[in-house]
């Protein structure tokens, strides 16, 4: 068969799904894929980088208006949509997926917003189609993970979910003042956003930044301090594993000294608010101006990308009726060839097995969190393929 992908967003975060889509080895069922962007030079950017990954595909640049009333329209063409926009958008593009019957992907949000995916079910179901919602790197990937972890034991009691990465890439050489890794609307609702711990007795508040702790992942990357962060994936892992008596799930992150700096001093003088202001006759929030800035300088310069991330999933539980330990690791290095980071991979790599598992039609239809309805084999085996690295290990205590 072939399937037809629509990338909506063309960021940092999402160019990668493009490139794997493209890629003739690792993605041969795709014939056509769109990336849309507001900026067609961002676009184009990526469908030239993409274009060398492919001898037969039809792969182009769009400008595109997310909040047009035109978007139903150009999604009718396509068989799958993966939606890379800020998630604001999602509601929009999500109910434009269902109207226009195509199946949808996005790459996370927060724990309201799944909340409303999720009322969708029903219609996603009666309409034919599928949503896979927050299938990115985490959530996506780790929630995979933590199926996987959580298949070894009988009984799971708790979960956490460690996330390390160093980033060695030269931006003070490329006169590049503030890094932006990843989506930079993620970074900012990071250090800004209050912290869920999920329990079997309700979600506990923390604050951002909060609970450090020093954590050994994986070579190069090594002895990182870790804080907790938002991230939806608490939610939805723990009330996936609720029956299989899960009481606790956390997550935390480790960031570059340099980025924790930047950042934090943006956010302390209040430059990651939402408070509207009027520039050069535009309305915008602060935060867009500072976004727009970040980006301007970033996208008119090529860097070199050479950073590591590594996830460590752990699953606290019952063995054979003996207590046990299974621990799940991915490392994913950035891609010279592909021109990506680290970052850029860990989350466009699953966000595009997802997509083509839709398009095989391997998933059922309705509104799913990725730890519902992806294998964790297939998903591991997949990924594997295409570079990321996992080790699973399984420790039981032994009767003394």
């Amino acid at each position: 068969m072939s399937m037809k992908v629509l990338l909506l967003g063309a960021g940092i975060s999402s160019s990668s799904a493009a490139l794997d889509l493209a890629d003739d080895r690792l993605s041969p069922d795709v014939k056509e894929i769109a990336v849309a962007d507001i900026s067609i030079e961002r676009a184009e950017k990526v469908v030239r980088k993409a274009l060398r990954l492919t001898k037969r595909k039809k792969v182009e640049a769009l400008c595109v208006d997310a909040s047009s009333d035109d978007l139903i329209n150009l999604i009718k063409n396509y068989d799958v949509v993966i939606n890379g926009l800020l998630y604001t958008y999602i509601p929009k593009v999500m109910k434009s997926c269902l109207e226009a019957g195509v199946n949808y992907l996005d790459l996370g949000s927060d724990v309201e917003t799944v909340r409303m995916q999720k009322s969708l079910d029903k219609k996603f179901k009666d309409r034919g189609i599928t949503a896979i919602i927050g299938m990115g790197c985490s959530p996506g990937m780790i929630n995979i993970m933590a199926k996987r972890a959580a298949e070894e034991l009988d009984y799971v009691e708790k979960i956490t979910m460690r996330e390390g990465w160093i980033d060695l890439t030269d931006y003070g050489s490329a006169k590049i003042p503030l890094p932006v890794p990843y989506s930079f609307d993620t970074i900012a609702d990071e250090f800004e956003d209050k912290v869920e711990i999920w329990t079997d007795k309700g979600l506990i508040l923390v604050e951002a930044l909060s609970g450090a702790e020093i954590v050994e992942f994986p070579e190069p990357i090594g002895r990182q301090k870790v804080y907790y962060v938002e991230h939806p994936e608490i939610y939805t892992i723990g009330e996936y594993l609720r029956g299989k008596g899960l009481k606790f799930v956390d997550y935390k992150l480790s960031f570059p000294d340099e980025l924790v700096m930047k950042y934090s001093m943006l956010r302390d003088i209040g430059l990651l608010n939402e408070e509207e202001i009027f520039y050069k006759g535009k309305k915008m929030t602060i935060r867009d101006l500072v976004r727009e800035k970040a980006l301007e300088k970033i996208e008119t310069i090529d860097v070199t990308p050479d950073d590591f991330d590594a996830i460590i999933v752990s699953a606290y539980g019952l063995k054979n009726e003996r207590p046990a330990t299974c621990k799940v690791i991915s490392v994913v290095r950035s891609n010279k060839k592909w021109g990506v980071s680290a970052q850029s991979l860990a989350v466009g790599v699953p966000a595009s097995i997802a997509a083509q598992m839709m398009g095989y039609g391997k998933i059922d239809k309705g509104v799913y969190n990725p730890e519902e309805v992806i294998d964790s084999d297939y998903f591991i085996k997949s990924a594997s393929k295409r570079g990321i690295e996992f080790r699973i290990s399984l420790e039981t205590k032994l009767d003394s």
